[in-house]
This record gives C-alpha cells, structure tokens and sequence, in this order.
C-alpha cells in the first residue's frame, strides 16, 4: 500500500554523523517487507 509506518530521527555534531545515526538506527529496525530510503540527507550534503 506504500503507507509510512513509522520515521526515524537522529542527532549529530555535524549533519554527516546525524546521517550515519539515522542510519545506524535504521539497522536494528526489521519486520517483515521493511525498507527504507537510501538518500537521508543526500541532497543536504552536496
């Protein structure tokens, strides 16, 4: 259906770490047919 379940937020010192703790925290969530995003912040950070 496409629908959203849930977001995760992350803080950093800089908007690279904050990206790689989105990241890290996206790892230890898993359930059945999850994915996610694989641009956080890309366009931020070019």
């Amino acid at each position: 259906n496409g629908g959203r379940v849930l977001g995760v937020t992350a803080l950093g010192k800089d908007l690279r770490a904050a990206q790689a703790a989105a990241y890290a925290a996206v790892e230890c969530i898993q359930f059945e047919g999850a994915h996610f995003r694989r641009d956080i912040a890309a366009k931020a950070m070019k």
